[in-house]
């Protein structure tokens, strides 16, 4: 899984990679997911897309799903398949890269409607898979605050 706010609305979405091949052969193959979106309402509450409106389709044997930076600076998701093919699907909206250095942990973001949330920062966060360590910043952030290991803060 990879959380974040992928379509702009300022509230976190999940992207999901799934399926397992590699089951016991009683028991078959999981395998009724062809990835998918979860739009976030910033209440908790979340709804599926369909393909067409995600653009999300990993139909095979789903192992990893990590965000990157792409050389023209857009941001792309990488999804791994067992035996199949590399998928990178494109964020279609502009964004902005913050770099992190080795210590920090977490950024305190204020969006200019008025939500704050925290975002915490992982050497390695998922199943096979681990994302950049960057943080993504867009035209609704107001501020941000970084904190590191020692308890130590920046502003960008």
């Amino acid at each position: 899984m990879n959380v974040g706010d992928f379509d702009g609305d300022g509230n976190l979405d999940v992207i999901i990679n799934g399926n397992d091949w590699g089951t016991e052969v009683s028991v078959g193959r999981y395998d009724a997911l062809n990835g998918l979106m979860l739009k976030g309402d910033g209440h908790g509450n979340f709804r599926p897309l369909s393909i067409l409106e995600s653009g999300i389709y990993i139909p095979g044997n789903g192992k990893a799903l990590a965000g990157l930076k792409g050389n023209k600076g857009n941001y792309l998701l990488a999804a791994g398949q067992n035996r199949g093919p590399l998928k990178i699907f494109k964020l279609n909206r502009s964004v902005s890269f913050e770099s992190l250095l080795p210590g920090d942990v977490s950024a305190d973001l204020t969006y200019k409607n008025g939500i704050s949330r925290k975002i915490e920062f992982y050497w390695g966060s998922s199943f096979l898979s681990q994302s950049g360590r960057f943080l993504i910043t867009d035209e609704n952030i107001k501020s941000v605050i970084i904190t590191n290991n020692k308890g130590e803060k920046r502003k960008l």
